[in-house]
């Protein structure tokens, strides 16, 4: 500090520019003056003509040794010459020599001067730098003191980068943050940090330049990013990451990164928002689901996501019945018995009514095994999350969890209540959405009831090979309303809005009216296809009332599975009493129309059309049919061959051992009553006579001769080609 104040007191005007030209021009005016003056007086006196050199003092000193050699020069040149000699001798050295001698004397005079006032301006130059240079020094080290003072002192951890980015500074919050000593962590860079620190996620820290950079020039500054590091004991912490550039224009003389650690209840209540948008963003996806239930199961993927479970299940509430809409479990797991029995309903709505908890496995009523079985896979509890909002409960989650039994924290209810609320918006839409479309569907299958000329029977006729004659045909129905698709689809459709009945009821009539305008021909049969439950339905039964039932065969469909063969016999009975012979379908496609088969005891079993067709040389195919027919003549019943496409396929079941009825495209397509059959087919009849023949065959009766009569359910089944 003396140093500098000395400096600034005795610093010449040279080392300021505007100065150094001033006192240039003052030398200037002073030794024209002085000229000006000897000129005046005819000659001037030593000590007017010496004042020359103070006029060389300010040339050298305002330039230097160049400064005070031009003064000198100029001193000389102006004032030599008017100089008197000092002596009388003209013969004196001085008389002869003293222009020059003074002119000498002046440039030596400058250049003593300007070369002195150049050394010492140079010495106090270098001084001055010294001290300067001491002076950043201390300030530089003072600055940084305090920096690490303050870095030092921080609550928050700090990271400092340089331009390169690696890291050469970190703090006692950071280093107590991370885990990890600052020696071990000095000189590394964002990606080494992560590895360091074992991040899974390591763009979480290595933040590249660029990303900044863009964001910088955005106008915007990097979001904060939360990280979460293994702890001692295998805790976990939560870290806020915020990266800043070192200065506020460019990063590239580094970053800085403060890392502050977030509260538990602070990262589990960000977590929780984040579940909520999932699921949230959810409901937006199940907007397109085919079903309620299709939508359900989404949401119970999306909230097993986020919850641990091992299964889970929607269920219902209305006015006097709980319904389960979907049910999820953990995958790879095996079936799991029902998390709750029809008759644990009353319970599960009174948990729900309760609100949110978690509550023993064994608190719901369920088979005898279905605790065991729950517990044997992790699960612990049971979760109640009731459905509802707005003061409406419309259902209940019930999952089977991994968590234990007990009391929810405040926190957790809430989230799980908003769960509930979000879920129960989104099956309520899903609800509605299904609504409105069972609606259009409903409204659909009434205009065809309303109107039955918009369902016309077609017939497919069923041929007796070894008797070479038509032995019966099958009702098959078409429709002529709109949307155009496959009969099947139509009467799936009335089954879901529960106009099944009624829709095959109506094919029944529809049948039965053309086979008897049509008189069905003599000595054949008409089939007609009826789901087995709907057999005892009182519209099908109404519609075969005045069936002629000897001449009817009531062909068993496999659309679902039989839970009561009981119950299915005695649908089935009066029937049968009356003369009616019974089918079944599909037998071969699977272990439901074998079963058919072996409670019903049918008169006839139809061969599944993929069993059939295109046999070829497919030897086993073809053994499988052999023992089907076997099958059916041990059982007293006579095989049809469904499927029948091609004539190599005909000729193959031609040479078939035992009575065997024949149906499909290579036969005749379905058409109006009564389609011709493909030539060659019909015609004299074989040595051996077929069972399948013993029906009546008196003048064409119809078997459906009074009134609206039976009629097939048209099954809306594909033609049986």
């Amino acid at each position: 500090m003396a140093t500098e104040r000395v400096w600034q007191a005795t610093r010449l005007p040279m080392t300021v520019r505007g100065r150094r030209w001033v006192l240039l021009g003052g030398a200037a005016l002073e030794l024209l003056a002085v000229y000006a003056l000897v000129r005046l007086t005819g000659g001037a006196p030593n000590p007017l003509v010496h004042l020359a050199y103070l006029g060389i003092a300010c040339g050298a000193l305002g330039g230097g040794l160049w400064g005070g050699l031009l003064a000198g020069l100029a001193a000389g040149l102006l004032l030599g010459p008017l100089m008197p000699d000092s002596t009388a001798a003209s013969v004196s050295i001085v008389g002869q020599w003293g222009w020059a001698i003074r002119l000498a004397a002046y440039l030596g005079a400058g250049g003593v001067v300007g070369w002195a006032s150049d050394h010492t301006q140079r010495s106090w130059r270098a001084a001055h730098q010294a001290a300067l240079a001491a002076r950043t020094t201390e300030l530089r080290q003072a600055s940084e003191a305090r920096l690490a003072e303050t870095l030092e002192a921080a609550a928050e951890g700090i990271l400092v980068f340089d331009g390169s980015l690696r890291l050469v500074r970190c703090n006692a919050a950071a280093e107590a943050l991370l885990g990890q000593a600052r020696a071990a962590l000095l000189g590394l860079t964002p990606d080494q940090l992560a590895d360091a620190l074992g991040l899974a996620a390591r763009p979480e820290l290595a933040l590249i330049r660029a990303r900044i950079e863009s964001a910088i020039a955005a106008g915007t500054l990097p979001p904060a990013r939360e990280v979460e590091l293994a702890g001692p004991g295998g805790t976990r912490r939560v870290l806020e990451v915020r990266v800043r550039p070192l200065r506020a224009a460019t990063p590239d003389e580094g970053l800085v990164l403060t890392l502050h650690e977030v509260s538990a209840a602070h990262a589990l209540a960000a977590r929780r928002a984040a579940e909520l948008a999932d699921l949230q963003a959810v409901a937006e996806a199940t907007a397109g689901a085919t079903s309620a239930a299709a939508a359900a199961e989404i949401l119970l993927a999306e909230f097993a996501r986020t919850t641990p479970l091992v299964a889970a299940a929607i269920y219902l509430f209305d006015a006097a019945s709980t319904q389960r809409l979907a049910v999820w479990t953990a995958p790879g797991s095996d079936a799991l018995p029902p998390l709750m029995p029809p008759e644990a309903a009353s319970a599960l709505r009174g948990l729900a009514a309760q609100g949110v908890q978690r509550v023993p496995l064994d608190r719901l009523p369920a088979p005898p095994s279905g605790p065991a079985q729950l517990a044997a896979r992790g699960a612990r509890a049971h979760l109640v999350v009731p459905l509802g909002a707005n003061g409406i409960l419309v259902g209940v989650l019930l999952g089977a969890t991994r968590l234990a039994p007990g009391p929810l924290a405040p926190d957790e209810v809430a989230h799980l209540r908003a769960s509930g609320a979000l879920a129960a918006g989104i099956v309520r839409r899903a609800l509605a959405d299904e609504e409105a479309a069972q609606q259009r569907e409903r409204r659909r299958i009434e205009a065809v009831l309303a109107d039955p000329e918009l369902l016309v029977p077609h017939f497919q006729p069923i041929v007796d090979l070894a008797a070479r004659r038509v032995a019966g045909y099958e009702a098959l129905a078409r429709f002529r309303a709109e949307p155009v698709r496959a009969p099947d689809r139509w009467f799936a459709e009335a089954g879901a809005v529960g106009l099944g009945a009624e829709l095959q009821a109506l094919a029944v009539r529809r049948a039965c009216a053309v086979a008897q305008a049509a008189r069905l021909p003599a000595g054949t049969f008409l089939s007609l296809n009826i789901s087995p439950r709907h057999l005892a339905d009182p519209a099908v039964a109404a519609a075969l009332e005045h069936a002629a039932f000897e001449r009817l065969v009531i062909e068993v469909t496999e659309e679902e599975a039989v839970a009561d063969y009981g119950a299915l016999r005695a649908a089935v009975a009066p029937y049968l009493a009356r003369g009616a012979r019974l089918a079944v379908d599909d037998v071969g496609a699977g272990y439901a129309s074998m079963r058919h088969v072996t409670e019903l005891r049918p008169d006839y079993v139809k061969l599944d059309a993929l069993l059939v067709r295109d046999l070829g040389d497919d030897s086993a195919r073809r053994a499988l049919l052999d023992a089907l027919v076997g099958f059916a003549g041990a059982i007293g019943a006579v095989p049809i061959a469904e499927g029948v496409e091609t004539p190599a396929d005909l000729a193959l079941l031609a040479r078939t051992r035992g009575p065997l009825l024949v149906q499909g495209y290579a036969i005749a397509r379905p058409g109006p009553a009564w389609p011709a059959v493909a030539p060659g087919l019909v015609g004299t009849p074989a040595t051996r006579r077929s069972r399948a023949l013993s029906v009546p065959t008196g003048p064409s009766v119809s078997p459906c001769p009074d009134g609206p009569g039976p009629a097939h359910t048209l099954s809306g089944q594909a033609p049986s080609a």
